[in-house]
């Protein structure tokens, strides 16, 4: 029973959290971007270690790549949530109303959609494990 008072849960450094702000998937502290996403000319500016534990974020030559389908999954998943959205609050509109607005917000969530998909795929298969500083 006196073990169970020493666990502590570290939620300050989950891998979640890790992945939703952007942060190195090693030291989880670091972040991964340079600039804000809301920053349109520099969103896709990625440090290239991370700037706590030196961990490089290119694991390998062309390892971004396979951010991409997470990307696809990313965006599929968002344009059909919207084309349901739309057909059920405006009542099966004629087809401008899907592709205008679906096209504009498709647009505005690069940059969210280019993070995420880097972040996540770094984090699930990037191979890199969590060191905690001590």
């Amino acid at each position: 029973m006196e073990n169970d008072t020493k666990l502590k849960l570290d939620v300050k450094h989950s891998r979640i959290q890790a992945i939703i702000e952007g942060k190195c998937p090693q030291c989880r502290e670091g972040k991964m971007f340079m600039y804000p996403f809301w920053q349109i000319t520099k969103f896709d500016k990625m440090h290239d270690n991370c700037p706590v534990c030196n961990l490089r974020f290119e694991v390998e030559p062309g390892f971004w790549y396979g951010a991409m389908f997470i990307s696809y999954a990313i965006n599929v998943a968002f344009l059909a949530f919207l084309g349901v959205a739309i057909f059920f609050v405006f009542n099966d509109p004629p087809i401008l109303y899907y592709i205008i607005p679906i096209t504009v917000l498709s647009l505005a969530a690069v940059p969210f959609n280019f993070r995420a998909s880097r972040s996540i795929f770094i984090h699930l298969f990037g191979f890199v494990k969590y060191k905690p500083r001590e």
